[in-house]
């Protein structure tokens, strides 16, 4: 198939006439990237296939419209990261989440909600057909948005590590290597709302029950869920956060694994929850012991996935927010 060939297979999957040097439409994209960050629904084998079909189609959009090709990193089977040790706490959930609320009250964030999400991750993508389909991510995304639906989200390849988080070598990209940039025109992001909700209980459940669609089945996962996707667009302020926590302690199953460091060694409480959409997997909320801030979400498996080749407890994402300060964050 040549160039002329090609492009005439493309308009025939989409009719719609938009000039050749206008910027990718997003709504797609924004829905493949949320496709792969958050647990598939476990349907037998059919949940894998699907997410590394999504990812596969983005390089491929991203191949043909800017150029840019990016291979994934060596298979995750042994580079998956191992699953957070917790130790006990002696305070329940409420006190803990009272605490962290006392500290975002000094002020640790900043002063008004920002339309910016910077995040450092690691992604796991599995085939049940393939075992050489079966890849990770570890990968800086930074989003910046304006009121008038305009901005860019830039991704880059971070370093490649194995279990223990010790750096490693990898076939794939160099830390630093541009994985993706792309730009939106004004009135071309796609967002639930351009206003970050206001710093109640209230307003941030509605929030959250409007970004995962649960309804009345709104559960401790499903805040955890919701807030994953909220942080992937906002940086919000302090109050903000302790909003959230709120949701959190309040919602149905919401359960207190105790005290342990995230993937950069920061201090944190983790709180977990089983999302309604995905219950093969729990959904873990990061709190920092010394600020209150929301420092990370990760996603395990709940049981052994035959399908994936993966144990009950692997880790099968993780995404780190206030991340701005780490020198090897390519900006």
């Amino acid at each position: 198939m040549n160039d002329d060939e090609l492009g005439r297979a493309l308009r025939a999957l989409d009719p719609a006439r938009t000039p050749a040097d206008s910027p990718l439409p997003l709504d797609a994209e924004r829905r493949l990237r949320e496709i792969m960050d958050r647990p598939p629904v476990r349907r037998r084998r059919r949940p894998a296939v699907f997410i590394t079909a999504a990812a596969a189609a983005v390089v491929v959009v991203l191949t043909i419209l800017t150029g840019v090709f990016w291979m994934p990193a060596p298979p995750a089977s042994a580079l998956t990261p191992d699953p957070l040790s917790y130790r006990e706490l002696s305070a329940g959930l409420d006190a803990v989440v009272a605490d962290a609320q006392r500290r975002l009250a000094d002020g640790h964030g900043p002063e008004e909600p920002e339309r910016r999400s910077l995040s450092l991750g690691w992604y796991f993508s599995g085939s049940p057909d393939d075992a050489a389909d079966t890849v990770f991510r570890r990968e800086w995304v930074d989003l910046h948005w304006n009121a008038d639906l305009s901005g860019a989200i830039v991704t880059t390849a971070a370093e490649a590590t194995n279990a223990a988080g010790d750096t490693v070598p990898a076939d794939g990209p160099a830390p630093g290597t541009l994985v993706s940039e792309l730009t939106f025109v004004p009135g071309q992001y796609s967002t639930l709302s351009v206003d970050a909700p206001a710093p109640t209980r209230e307003a941030m459940r509605d929030r959250l029950i409007a970004s995962t669609g649960v309804g009345d089945a709104f559960t401790a996962g499903d805040a955890v869920n919701g807030i994953r996707r909220l942080l992937g667009e906002w940086t919000l302020t302090d109050a903000q956060e302790g909003a959230l926590l709120q949701v959190v302690a309040d919602a149905p199953r919401a359960h207190l694994l105790g005290e342990t460091e995230d993937r950069l060694g920061r201090d944190v409480v983790g709180i977990s929850g089983v999302p309604s959409a995905a219950p093969g997997y729990d959904l873990t909320l990061l709190v920092s012991r010394d600020t209150g801030r929301i420092y990370g979400v990760e996603s395990t498996l709940r049981d052994d996935d035959p399908s994936l080749g993966l144990p009950g407890g692997s880790v099968t994402e993780y995404t780190l927010w206030n991340v701005d300060d780490r020198k090897d964050h390519s900006t």
